[in-house]
């Protein structure tokens, strides 16, 4: 941006892709000297490459309705507080992909059911939240851990789980669990990343509280959670969890 400020003043507007740091992007612009329009042409959640990580080196993903938040919190201060100057943006991604997970960038799940981030950006671009609202995330642990605890897990351990959840606009509530591996398979640039398989869950569950046996193989996995309304809305996260024999 500084080189373009500098080469090209003629320039009518700048496309800048931004995820962490889109809410001080206005100031961060008058510190170049870049005083022009722009259009931020790709905006979403944190990125996984700018995010706290685990003991063993992955990134903790932020759950649905932290990513809500976020979404308005960025919208607001890195395009909405700059009129004249922020000319519009698009949010990634307006779909579903597998990209670190299954869930980190789309604001619909594999199903195409629309995520609290969604309502979100409907509140952003109309001033009004939807009539029909997504539930929404209050805590989730995994043995009384938190995503940004790196739990430990033996083989074979009975593990219990508890999300604690508002139902949004619709109190019938389905809660869905799965557990998948790490993924090896991370790509640069978006390119097509492939789905972890998912393990069978051999589980007990009861809205809300459930409790499964950690996989006999050691190594890393996630054990993700969706929480669907009556009006097909949901809301989505995910603890990474290490398996080890000692």
């Amino acid at each position: 941006a500084d080189l373009i400020a500098s080469r090209v003043p003629s320039i009518d507007y700048l496309s800048i892709n931004i995820y962490g740091g889109l809410e001080t992007l206005p100031q961060t612009l008058d510190e170049i000297g870049y005083t022009g329009p722009y259009v931020v042409t790709e905006w979403g959640p944190t990125g996984h490459w700018e995010i706290a990580k685990t003991s063993w080196g992955v990134p903790i993903e932020q759950t649905s309705t932290e990513k809500a938040a976020i979404y308005r919190q960025r919208y607001e201060q890195g395009i909405a507080g700059a009129p004249g100057k922020a000319l519009g943006s698009y949010a990634f991604l307006w779909g579903q992909k597998q990209e670190t997970t299954p869930t980190w960038y789309g604001v619909f799940t594999e199903n195409g059911q629309p995520t609290e981030v969604v309502d979100s950006l409907h509140y952003l671009w109309t001033g009004e939240w939807p009539v029909e609202r997504a539930p929404s995330i209050v805590s989730f642990k995994l043995q009384n851990q938190a995503a940004t605890d790196s739990a430990h897990l033996k083989p074979g351990q009975p593990v219990d789980v508890v999300v604690d959840y508002q139902p949004g606009s619709d109190s019938q509530i389905r809660i869905a669990w799965e557990v998948l591996p790490e993924s090896t398979d991370i790509k640069s640039g978006g390119d097509p990343e492939s789905r972890p398989q998912p393990l069978k869950l051999v589980a007990d569950n009861q809205q809300g509280q459930m409790q499964f046996l950690a996989p006999q193989i050691p190594g890393p996995y996630r054990l993700f959670v969706t929480i669907e309304n009556g009006s097909g809305k949901v809301a989505n996260a995910n603890i990474p969890f290490m398996v080890a024999a000692n």
